[in-house]
């Protein structure tokens, strides 16, 4: 499936992605890592923000979107700028302290502030941040899928050597790209399963059984349990992306209902509903997350008129093949942001700690 994406559109899709990757992203993150027994005892509503109450907050899962773009828009689309930039975000990220960063992309940050290039910093790990990054590339690039192949891979390779997560990326921008280029239409749900059929084997088996439990009937809850994962949802690539595209098949509209499924199977709930998010988000456009919901993303990293300057400017350098300057917030800025939400992640452990259980 390919078809031209107009520049109304990739912009339209860009912003739709990003609101969905952050309000997903913020409504997840207070219930990361609980077993789904325990997630609606704690937070009985999954469809308001928790960590700090009635103000959205990102953590790093949409961080990984919104650097991407940003150095997708300041390479012009350029590969070996583009790689290079990324880098640089990923070096001064890990400098501004980003609580819940996963080991995999915090070791390769190290490596590269000790001089290792970025075609030589990833680590062995299949871990799911590979999947946020390329999800967006598929979005900015719905309509080039030769640099969107290239991209992908370059964008992995910086953080995670593990074939599976780049299998994974590839699979997140694809399905990225055709839910942008499928906007305002049905989802292309016939060639989501022969995309599926054509990975790898150990990626295949559980998103066929993703499809197979969404032809049921089957909630996502139950999937999740008919999988195994009575822990909740880990971060394995694998395993956010068969049930992110679950919860995607099943509500394919209903954004809301999408991420408080996902939630409600526990786990890594910031990342499976930001990586929904953006799906969902490049095919229904902005109006993907609620007025309200969108009306409390106060954080100073990811406020709706940030994110869609940084989605005009995206669509305006793929379109152009152009650099385009996007400044990144100050470094000051960054790190008092990002110490405060590391208090409230600390006093919301606390909080997690105490009853019900």
């Amino acid at each position: 499936m390919q078809s031209e994406v107009s520049p109304t559109r990739r912009e339209e899709s860009l912003y739709g992605a990003l609101i969905g990757c952050a309000v997903g992203d913020a409504l997840g993150i207070a219930y990361e890592n609980l077993s789904p027994r325990r997630v609606l005892r704690l937070f009985p509503d999954p469809t308001r923000y928790h960590l700090l109450p009635s103000v959205g907050l990102i953590s790093d899962d949409a961080e990984q979107a919104i650097m991407t773009l940003r150095a997708l828009a300041h390479s012009g689309g350029d590969p070996a700028r583009f790689q290079a930039r990324l880098a640089t975000e990923l070096r001064v990220w890990l400098a501004t302290l980003p609580a819940g960063i996963g080991l995999s992309t915090a070791r390769a940050g190290v490596r590269l502030w000790l001089g290792m290039s970025p075609q030589r910093s990833g680590v062995r790990s299949a871990g799911n941040a590979p999947a946020l990054r390329g999800a967006i590339l598929g979005v900015a690039l719905a309509d080039d899928p030769q640099q969107r192949e290239t991209l992908v891979r370059l964008a992995t390779q910086i953080t995670h050597a593990d074939p599976k997560a780049e299998a994974g990326a590839h699979l997140c921008a694809d399905l990225a790209a055709w839910a942008t280029q499928s906007a305002g239409a049905p989802l292309p749900v016939d060639a989501i399963r022969q995309r599926v059929d054509a990975c790898p084997d150990e990626l295949r088996e559980p998103l066929r059984a993703a499809l197979a439990s969404v032809d049921a009937g089957q909630t996502t809850e139950q999937f999740a349990l008919s999988q195994g994962w009575r822990r909740g949802v880990s971060g394995y690539i694998v395993h956010t992306t068969a049930v992110a595209l679950h919860a995607w098949l099943r509500f394919p509209d209903e954004f809301v209902e999408a991420v408080s499924a996902l939630i409600r199977c526990g786990g890594d709930t910031d990342s499976t509903a930001a990586l929904l998010g953006i799906w969902m988000g490049a095919h229904l456009g902005r109006r993907v997350a609620p007025d309200a919901l969108l009306a409390r993303l106060k954080d100073p990293l990811a406020r709706p008129d940030t994110l869609h300057m940084l989605a005009t400017a995206t669509a305006h350098a793929v379109q152009s093949a152009t650099p385009q300057a996007v400044r990144r917030p100050l470094y000051p800025l960054r790190l008092g942001r990002n110490l405060l939400f590391l208090g409230l992640v600390i006093a919301h452990l606390v909080r997690r700690a105490l009853p019900p259980y």
